[in-house]
């Protein structure tokens, strides 16, 4: 899909959400949860005690600070499109920030109901049909959004796990760390072929697909000017990010004694979220958070860190980055859906 055009709407989210290789990754991400689960020594009537007792008042800032962070991010993909040249051309006109927003938020819901990140091509799609715009070209300003995400979170992840653990990293951080490293060795090398062996990789293509080759590659490179304003709108995004998680945490009565620690706990739960075996991360973000979670608790780090709650933190700060997503998610799309424009 990555370098032809749709003309027509993609099969619809319920099918693919009731889909074999859905139901699937679900088994999987739940299959995770339940082995982290019977690993660590918790009672289900701790963490019930910890959530009924949690803040409403930071929980619900947690809330409003997650649910910023769309506008953020539809200012930083207006900036990719009209620096790929959208903007210009003829018979386009991009959409409204609220628009955008909204559109971004479809795709984050569909890669919460789907796996494989199918939701990036959901996004260019609805671009393509709210605006014209091609859906080739589109689509690799969304993978020029991944690389830059990719990146970004990968240097903060890494900066942020030497000055938490001085340089001496559980192996649980350093696990994380090298699979952020393969990933971003894999963005910047294939970033690189496409910049220097466009010429040879388009003869590749079947002809049918070379214009659509051409628009994506146009997309993809052309996102990159204007970096400094991209990467502003990126670190605002990715710092309410860690804002959600910090007043998560302070509604369970968390004594964050390192505000670096924080990045470092929500980077890589985002790291997580692009693995494309369950929907949005799903069980391999809920584990990893309560594995780096008691790391710290056993290192000084967070002061009062247990299993029971750790996994607490990982619940409610779950329940609004993940479950509270499907249920907005669900809401706009069949707003949309009624309004005919999707």
């Amino acid at each position: 899909m990555a370098v032809a055009e749709v003309e027509t709407a993609p099969e619809p989210l319920s099918r693919r959400f009731l889909n074999k290789h859905t139901l699937l990754s679900f088994l999987i991400a739940f299959g995770i949860l339940a082995v982290v689960m019977s690993r660590i020594n918790v009672e289900a009537g701790a963490i019930w005690a910890r959530l009924s007792q949690a803040d409403p008042r930071w929980y619900a800032l947690a809330f409003l600070t997650y649910y910023i962070t769309f506008p953020l991010r539809g200012l930083r993909w207006r900036k990719l499109l009209q620096n790929a040249g959208m903007e210009h051309d003829v018979g386009i006109k991009l959409p409204a920030l609220r628009e955008i927003s909204e559109i971004i938020m479809l795709s984050w819901f569909a890669n919460c109901i789907v796996p494989a990140k199918l939701g990036d091509a959901y996004r260019a799609f609805l671009l393509k049909r709210t605006s014209m715009a091609s859906f080739a070209m589109t689509f690799g300003t969304i993978l020029a959004e991944r690389i830059i995400d990719t990146l970004l979170v990968f240097l903060l992840l890494g900066g942020a796990a030497l000055v938490v653990f001085s340089g001496h990293l559980p192996g649980t951080v350093m696990t994380i760390l090298q699979a952020g490293s393969v990933l971003a060795v894999l963005v910047i090398a294939g970033l690189v072929v496409m910049r220097n062996f466009g010429g040879f990789i388009v003869r590749l293509v079947p002809a049918r697909f070379q214009k659509h080759y051409g628009s994506f590659e146009k997309g993809t490179l052309g996102s990159f000017k204007s970096l400094p304003v991209v990467l502003l709108f990126s670190l605002g995004a990715w710092a309410v990010e860690a804002s959600r998680l910090y007043f998560v945490g302070l509604s369970l009565g968390v004594e964050w004694s390192s505000t670096t620690m924080i990045l470092f706990v929500a980077m890589a739960s985002a790291l997580l979220t692009t693995l494309p075996i369950t929907p949005a991360g799903l069980g391999f973000v809920e584990s990893a958070m309560v594995g780096i979670l008691l790391v710290a608790g056993r290192m000084g780090i967070i002061p009062g860190m247990d299993e029971s709650l750790a996994t607490s933190v990982a619940i409610l700060d779950r329940s609004i980055s993940y479950w509270s997503l499907v249920l907005v998610g669900l809401v706009l799309y069949l707003v949309r859906r009624r309004k005919a424009l999707i």
